[in-house]
């Protein structure tokens, strides 16, 4: 009896962990999430990066290459790189340099998906759906391991959220400020929830008309 109340416990508990299980499913709207997609042709963040009670702060680049490739480099107040990554026009990934700190698989790993899901990369149209929960529509592009969330209100008029998620939660989340439509956004908050205490704030200091 007690074994069989502990196994009842911990499935309803993975019952209600799950975030996406009882959303309405509607039919996917393409050109919603192709409008509102961000330009990070060249851009410079001010940037903040807190994980695990150490903190870096530095510039962000994010340049778009003649080979239509997008470097993403940060660097500290004086020029030293923490990493130089770079993402191919299709699919892809690159690590030209990071410091030994850094150069941890996991953390480069987290990072790439990360970058992967601001530049909205790994969208196959012919996977994706939407789900519909409290007003906000959820874009849904499946990954190898869950999917990358596009969140927008129900007119699609604004682009609310970004979530990369396991197949029952959201593992990160991706908060912009500004317009995104076409240009590149003011401000973007990042939360990581499967690691603790790892945050990221990005801050335009410079926008692609100043380039």
């Amino acid at each position: 009896m007690t074994r069989f109340l502990i196994f009842h416990s911990l499935f309803c508990l993975s019952i209600s962990c799950n975030q996406y299980r009882y959303m309405q499913k509607i039919p996917s709207d393409e050109s919603c999430i192709e409008k509102l997609k961000p330009d990070f042709h060249h851009v410079v963040y001010k940037t903040s990066v807190d994980v695990i009670g150490k903190h870096i702060s530095g510039l962000l680049v994010v340049k778009h290459m003649p080979d239509n490739s997008t470097r993403v480099v940060f660097t500290n107040e004086m020029g030293l790189s923490y990493f130089d990554f770079g993402f191919p026009p299709d699919s892809g990934f690159k690590v030209y340099s990071i410091i030994p700190q850094m150069n941890k698989e996991g953390l480069v790993r987290t990072l790439r998906k990360d970058f992967e899901l601001l530049q909205f990369r790994n969208m196959d149209n012919s996977k994706s759906y939407a789900l519909k929960a409290s007003g906000l529509i959820y874009h849904a592009y499946p990954q190898a391991e869950g999917a990358n969330y596009y969140i927008t209100d129900s007119n699609c008029r604004q682009l609310v959220k970004m979530q990369r998620a396991s197949a029952k939660k959201p593992v990160m989340e991706a908060v912009i400020f500004g317009d995104s439509r076409n240009i590149s956004p003011d401000s973007i908050s990042i939360r990581h929830f499967n690691i603790s205490h790892f945050s990221i704030t990005l801050k335009q200091i410079t926008s692609p008309a100043a380039q």
